[in-house]
């Protein structure tokens, strides 16, 4: 019983609007996520974002016991959900080029301002090696196409974030670097050798590892040379057996958003979301399709109810997260607004 009740936290969800009206009260309280992700449409101000953070955050708090996971995309450049008068980062490529230090000056500054308004996770730093010789969906977003230069512009992104008491996230594993297809319409296939792999798209999230990373994102991608079937967010011989036993890592795995074309092309909802868990996924990402959150949690929960999921499983997951909530949440800061407005008029 107790598995059946904290199984959904094993998701986070994305909402709409901008402040806690009763939509997104019950939203929370009938899915009861580990987490929110702020995207665009959640973003007026930063005073807004601020008012937003606390007031969810002393729901959750009252409701589910426990603080949430407040994540947000703000790699730079192309991909910012936190515009100005929030510090704007350029490209991956134009910090890539700038070296590790301004990296770790522009990550450093946005991170205290991601902690300032109550964002607590970041989906970054992207450790995808540019490999492709023409223009892929990567290119702006990687940090490069030297392996070398991409892991330590990595590290210095994490070791920022995370001073900062921002949960970083290497992604996307084991790479999208030469991916010629976008898997938010459609499942690219990577046909590099494992030890290609090994040499060059795996040594960024090898150093990340060593370094401490919080968590790491899986990429919804088939690399026929790990996994002939399955793409990596649901090959267990990809994060198990490659991510886990082979390159140690021990945080929090979180998939790419389920309701990406790679996979709600190929998938239903809920036998994606009980194949990611038991590859090794511990947070299953859904953004944007109100109908599946729902279907998801409820399908963990029957799932659970029904034997369906690995039970010891599902417990060593609910513990990574509830490690990761102890080491940045434990003792929770609510934002101020007022200090918020004060930090952006200057």
């Amino acid at each position: 019983m107790e598995l059946q009740e904290r199984v959904s936290e094993l998701i986070m969800v994305g909402f709409f609007g901008q402040e806690l009206d009763a939509a997104l009260a019950d939203h929370i309280c009938m899915i009861k996520p580990s987490g929110l992700i702020f995207f665009r449409r959640n973003v007026a101000s930063p005073e807004q974002v601020a008012r937003l953070s606390r007031e969810i955050q002393r729901l959750a708090l009252e409701e589910l016991g426990r603080p949430l996971l407040l994540a947000v995309d703000q790699e730079g450049g192309t991909v910012a959900r936190l515009t100005p008068p929030f510090s704007q980062l350029p490209d991956a490529k134009v910090m890539g080029a700038q070296g590790p230090s301004a990296v770790s000056r522009s990550v450093r500054l946005s991170a205290q301002e991601m902690r300032l308004v109550g964002l607590n996770l970041n989906f970054a730093p992207v450790l995808d090696v540019n490999l492709l010789d023409s223009a892929g969906p990567m290119e702006r977003r990687s940090f490069g196409r030297d392996p070398a230069l991409v892991a330590e512009c990595g590290v210095a992104a994490v070791t920022a974030l995370q001073q900062e008491g921002v949960m970083a996230t290497a992604k996307h594993f084991p790479g999208l670097g030469r991916a010629q297809e976008d898997p938010h319409l459609s499942l690219p296939v990577v046909p590099a050798t494992r030890e290609e792999l090994l040499q060059s798209d795996l040594v960024p999230f090898r150093a990340a590892f060593q370094a401490g990373v919080a968590c790491a994102m899986t990429s919804h991608i088939l690399y026929p040379a790990l996994d002939p079937e399955l793409p990596g967010t649901l090959s267990p011989a990809i994060l198990t057996g490659l991510l886990r036993n082979d390159l140690g890592f021990a945080g929090v795995l979180i998939s790419d958003d389920l309701d990406m074309g790679a996979v709600t092309g190929r998938y239903p909802p809920e036998w994606a979301a009980f194949t990611a868990l038991q590859a090794g996924v511990d947070l299953l990402i859904v953004c944007n399709d109100q109908e599946h959150m729902n279907l998801v949690a409820e399908a963990l929960r029957e799932g659970i109810s029904l034997g369906l999921l690995d039970s010891h499983q599902v417990s060593r997951s609910l513990a990574r997260v509830e490690d990761l909530r102890s080491a940045y949440l434990e003792r929770l800061e609510l934002p101020d607004p007022d200090r918020v407005a004060a930090y952006f008029a200057r």
